[in-house]
């Protein structure tokens, strides 16, 4: 993480030290390596590749644990000395996650080995010209449109909103293990775009369907894993230390349960990395700018606030960009900061260039940053509240939200001791399951 000398903002690490400096170091190795068609990033920088630029000797399983940050995985490590963290501490370093720290553009990001400002998915709502409106990735539908997916028709391409392919469609061999309610999502096929998709219900079954794919007579060279949990419960009960405990404790049982099924030989040879999205901080409903309850605000908007609820874009209408700036100024609370996104792009917040030929259109002018427990929010008029309150979120630039591990190792390193059985049983069917 690098800190900005005229802005003072921290930088993601893109260089080298980035969540989406991931891909590019698996594309070298299991894809066509270099080249032309390379992604757009360099890879892991030399004292993080955890193949030390060797081809792994098996299949690679890269887990993403949505909500896990490195301060609450460290914080976990320290509080349970002999707890799950704790062991896996010893191979983990922390990264840098992008900007914003958002899971749209994270995943983006880790599936195709460019930075934010190259791909063009900038936030958990985004502007697209081509639709000429804002749009939330995850339910790929206008903002304030009840339906999910109605931008999805059969002309619909993730190059609609991604500029850059993923490194499946580059070349890496994969397949994606993912929660069964997106599958077939538009969000789903952008990030996965070229690799098989296997949905699972619940943790046991995430863990059975890890144990097949990996007991193939031919496993796919890389396994892309996703896993929600600790996401959508900080959301809701907030940044509990417990509930970091426990996450992290039930995805190493998991794992005993894979390494113990696969059998010592293959968990040796299965690599394993584990990582976050981003970490959460604290949020609080009083401390909330509600663009849709400010006119003076309003007034001056050409459309709807993008971005993520603690990083906000804002796109002034013709002329109005002097006043907007100034009525923003005057509602951010101190340690808030109002910017010019073009500044930051100059900077390197959203990456290196080449940059997605609709950045400026699709970020608009400003950016607003609050300190946490603080927010961005706009709800458009008519459309349903939410049916929970959120005390904790991400997307900022906080050390919290920008910080995430980076675990390395075999299958039996993170996995801990399973039990072994003096005759190991052949992997559990998935025959009659649906």
């Amino acid at each position: 993480m690098e800190l900005d000398s005229r802005l003072l903002l921290p930088i993601p690490a893109y260089g080298g030290r980035s969540l989406a400096n991931i891909a590019p170091t698996l594309y070298r190795l299991l894809g066509p390596g270099a080249g032309d068609d390379a992604p757009p990033l360099p890879g892991l920088a030399s004292d993080l590749d955890p193949f030390e630029g060797r081809r792994p000797e098996g299949p690679v399983v890269l887990l993403l644990l949505d909500g896990l940050g490195w301060t609450a995985f460290e914080g976990s490590a320290t509080r349970l000395p002999r707890g799950p963290a704790a062991a896996w501490r010893r191979h983990a370093r922390p990264i840098t996650s992008v900007f914003p720290t958002t899971t749209t553009v994270a995943l983006t990001s880790l599936s195709s080995g460019a930075a934010p400002g190259q791909h063009g998915a900038l936030g958990h709502r985004v502007f697209l010209p081509r639709f000429g409106t804002v749009v939330e990735l995850l339910r790929m539908s206008p903002l304030g449109v009840g339906p999910a997916e109605t931008l999805v028709g059969p002309d619909w391409s993730p190059k609609d909103v991604s500029g850059v392919p993923t490194v499946f469609r580059r070349g890496v061999p994969a397949v994606a293990v993912s929660r069964d309610r997106f599958e077939g999502t538009g969000f789903t096929r952008l990030i996965y775009d070229g690799a098989p998709y296997i949905p699972y219900a619940t943790g046991s079954e995430l863990a059975l369907s890890l144990v097949e794919v990996l007991s193939r007579e031919a496993p796919p060279p890389l396994v892309v894993v996703y896993r929600d949990d600790l996401d959508v419960v900080q959301h809701v009960r907030g940044t509990v230390p417990e509930l970091i405990d426990l996450e992290v404790s039930r995805v190493r049982h998991l794992l005993a349960f894979v390494a113990e099924h696969l059998g010592p030989r293959v968990a040796r040879r299965t690599t394993l990395l584990v990582t976050g999205d981003h970490g959460q901080v604290p949020l609080a409903a009083d401390r909330q700018i509600v663009v849709d309850r400010e006119p003076t605000v309003l007034e001056h908007l050409a459309r709807p606030p993008s971005g993520d609820r603690r990083a906000a874009y804002f796109a002034a209408r013709p002329g109005h960009l002097a006043r907007l700036t100034e009525v923003l100024e005057q509602r951010v609370p101190s340690g808030g900061r109002v910017l010019e996104i073009p500044s930051l792009v100059d900077a390197g917040l959203f990456g290196p260039p080449p940059h997605h030929p609709e950045i400026a259109e699709r970020l608009g002018d400003l950016l607003v940053l609050l300190p946490s427990p603080g927010g961005v929010t706009y709800t458009v008029p008519g459309a349903r509240a939410r049916p929970h309150r959120m005390i904790s979120a991400h997307g900022g630039l906080e050390r919290d939200e920008l910080l995430v591990p980076l675990v390395s190792g075999s299958v039996a390193d993170l996995a801990g001791e399973p039990t072994q059985r003096a005759h190991p049983r052949a992997p559990p069917s998935r025959s009659g399951a649906r």
